[in-house]
């Protein structure tokens, strides 16, 4: 049974890195930097730091329910009702990233390497992996990052630092980019780059040493701000903007221009492969958490049963968007919007009524003792 599976913090904090940082590799330094141009850089960094003090926020209030999921407090706190509603809503929210995710993936290997294979096809080759790990269960998923992420990160560090004669410190003028405007406004709706670590909340009856769940998060989301404002800095100083704003893949790029003496050039097909491990890993993860969240939810006894509908809605979904330029606009102009606010909004109100609840209940049971 899944509920008698135990990670360690280190494990969890894999995870939590791989799903957030997932999205380097997609688009999002190209996005950063049409957001808040040569100052995108600082619009992470201030996200990064931003998302942290929520997060300290978050674990302060959640030391009264250690061990527990999210829907376990939102049970304490608007009963089995509450937990049922939010369960369906953090659903609706892993559902929408992954076929999205899964489309933008698809989309790229096909450009990259499969040129001539249907998108369907490779939608369905990322699929049988997703069944695959979220059949094996969490334990074998973070056992996989924890021999992933690190050889993940040290391979994209070597592009970053190979790219290192192209860059241009002042390629990152003007340091304010758009303008303090831009940074706010845009600032917010990018929260959602973060949106991830929300796993982290139902992670919480899986970890070995429970009150130590706060480290996992602050860990996650000091690695994950470190890689993706490196990821904006290194682009930005790579190429100038508006120039930024044009590549289909920007780490792609950065990898197609590393040249290494007279005979290493093209070196970005070594990359593919582990490209291709990242994605298994981000896409496995969210569909064990999209079962695991809809067992929880409506109480069911068995998860395993829930991959092969799920899988078939996922593929479904992911097909909808007619090519990759409507599948980006499903994710900037639909799911930046939103995810922030369910991710670190929601969270907040639904332990500050679980606690409300908790102090009342406490206080009627000194009441009834007298």
């Amino acid at each position: 049974m899944d509920q008698k599976t135990t990670i360690g913090n280190f494990e969890a904090a894999c995870i939590l890195l791989n799903l957030v940082s997932t999205k380097i590799i997609l688009d999002f330094p190209r996005t950063a930097s049409e957001d808040a141009g040569t100052a995108a850089w600082i619009m992470i960094l201030l996200d990064s730091a931003v998302v942290y003090l929520l997060f300290l926020l978050i674990t302060r209030m959640y030391k009264k329910f250690a061990g527990k999921d999210l829907l376990d407090v939102s049970e304490k706190a608007l009963g089995k009702t509450g937990k049922t509603v939010f369960g369906i809503i953090y659903l609706a929210q892993f559902m929408y990233v992954t076929s999205i995710v899964l489309r933008q993936f698809a989309e790229d290997i096909k450009v990259i390497s499969l040129s001539t294979t249907p998108v369907s096809i490779v939608i369905l080759m990322f699929s049988a992996g997703m069944i695959v790990g979220a059949w094996l269960g969490l334990e074998a998923v973070s056992r996989l990052h924890v021999l992933a992420v690190p050889i993940l990160a040290i391979a994209y560090i070597l592009i970053l630092l190979f790219n290192i004669p192209r860059y241009d410190v002042t390629r990152l003028s003007p340091w304010l980019g758009l303008g303090v405007e831009a940074l706010a406004v845009k600032g917010v709706f990018n929260l959602s780059y973060f949106s991830e670590l929300v796993a982290l909340f139902f992670l919480m009856p899986f970890l070995k040493k429970e009150k130590n769940f706060g480290e996992v998060g602050r860990y996650g989301i000091f690695f994950s701000g470190l890689f993706l404002v490196l990821s904006t800095l290194c682009y930005l100083m790579a190429y100038q903007y508006p120039t930024s704003t044009e590549f289909f893949l920007p780490v792609y790029q950065m990898a197609r221009a590393i040249k290494i003496g007279r005979f290493f050039a093209r070196i970005e097909a070594a990359f593919i492969l582990i490209w291709a491990s990242c994605a298994f890993l981000y896409l496995s993860s969210c569909l064990y958490f999209i079962t695991y969240i809809f067992q929880r939810a409506f109480d069911l006894k068995y998860r395993k049963p829930l991959i092969a509908p799920f899988i078939v809605l996922i593929f479904t979904l992911s097909l909808v968007p007619e090519n990759l330029y409507s599948a980006l606009q499903a994710e900037m102009q639909i799911y930046r919007i939103f995810a922030w606010i369910i991710s670190f909004i929601f969270p907040i109100i639904i332990l500050a009524i679980a606690s409300f609840r908790a102090r009342l209940r406490s206080k009627r049971e000194e009441v009834s003792s007298q």
